[in-house]
């Protein structure tokens, strides 16, 4: 009772280009640590979430 309820439903397109880009990111960049990634990925996650 009285949770608050983050938006939920995204299309599987804006979650794939997501976890794609961080992908792509730790591929490419490697200077990018793993903890660096999990933080990006997380706070692109939760702007989706949040749209």
């Amino acid at each position: 009772m009285g949770e608050k309820k983050h938006k939920e439903e995204f299309s599987s397109n804006e979650f794939s280009a997501i976890v794609k880009k961080a992908y792509e990111r730790g591929i490419n960049d490697s200077g990018m640590t793993v903890q660096q990634l999990l933080a990006d990925l997380k706070n692109d996650l939760r702007k989706l979430t949040l749209q």
